[in-house]
């Protein structure tokens, strides 16, 4: 969404973006730390620990600051007060026409309805399967969804028309100018990307094969939970040297520089964008069957199937 965001104010569009520093990363790293180390310039007038404001790529970002240890649910019921201010403030000083944004718990819907009575058109980022089921969408100008799976997934489901857009990608962000192809990478060990599978083929291939480096990338997933996979299936991955753990990266272009090949053998995947990203730095993707991933593809890579009994 925010490449997306990014390419409006390439084409002239005054953007705004307003966030919270909440992280579903397993190792959530310090914001202003993250952005200083991306060569951001963070506002330092704007009174540090309540709020981050600084400007990228033509869009100037305003971030409330709520700490860590918080689970996902609970920053709105921690600092929404402080988050609905600065909301309000926007709406009144920035008077956006089009408001892009995502969640559909009350206090986001309640945002969405003083946009609306503001004169602003919402428009919905639809990125995932949670709102299977979900009725309430007539207030909204407009969907965007990563794939055309997924619209037609919400279409069979409520009637939802919405418009699949595929992924904004930036290259300069994506696109490794030195490469060492060495790794076959896994991105995020979770259960829903298919750490349970990749447990079971690292566990084969290292036996097999110890020569071929795999490097798994923490996200959401993190080294304990690939751990956890081999151990459900009995064995220790712990074992074989040839599988490295790195935390995350600030950008893709850092995991595509080393990556020979990418595997994606999710359980469920709405689109897949590293698939996107893999292929725009020659990385052939071997990916799972489920939802967007083979749309993703594009006729490259590989896609195969997935045992039903995988996961969910």
């Amino acid at each position: 969404m925010t490449s997306i965001c990014e390419l409006l104010a390439e084409s002239g569009w005054h953007v705004r973006a307003l966030a919270t520093s909440f992280s579903e990363a397993a190792r959530p790293e310090d914001t202003l730390t993250l952005l200083e180390g991306l060569g951001i310039v963070v506002d330092r007038r704007v009174k540090r620990g309540v709020e981050l404001r600084y400007s990228h790529r033509g869009v100037d970002f305003r971030t409330v600051v709520v700490g860590s240890g918080l689970k996902l649910l609970d920053w709105e019921r921690v600092h929404g007060r402080a988050f609905d201010l600065a909301f309000d403030e926007e709406l009144s000083s920035f008077r956006p026409d089009v408001i892009f944004t995502y969640g559909m718990l009350p206090g986001d819907r309640r945002r969405q309805a003083r946009a609306i009575r503001a004169g602003a058109k919402v428009v919905f980022g639809l990125r995932n399967e949670n709102y299977l089921g979900f009725r309430e969408w007539d207030h909204l100008s407009g969907v965007l969804t990563p794939s055309q799976y997924l619209a037609d997934l919400y279409f069979a489901d409520s009637g939802l028309k919405a418009t699949a857009l595929f992924a904004a990608l930036d290259p300069q962000e994506i696109v490794a100018t030195e490469r060492d192809p060495i790794f076959i990478t896994l991105i995020n060990p979770s259960v829903r990307k298919g750490v349970d599978f990749f447990a079971r083929l690292a566990e084969r291939m290292s036996l097999t094969r110890p020569d071929l480096p795999f490097l798994v990338i923490e996200s959401e997933g993190s080294a304990g939970t690939l751990m956890a996979a081999g151990h459900r299936a009995g064995f220790d991955l712990a074992r074989h040297e040839n599988i490295m753990v790195s935390q995350a990266v600030p950008q893709p272009k850092d995991i595509f520089a080393p990556t020979r090949v990418l595997l994606a053998p999710s359980v469920r995947e709405a689109a897949g964008r590293v698939v996107a990203e893999a292929l725009l730095n020659g990385v052939p993707p071997i990916v799972s069957d489920r939802g967007g991933l083979a749309e993703m593809c594009c006729g490259a890579g590989r896609v195969l199937p997935i045992d039903d009994d995988e996961h969910d």
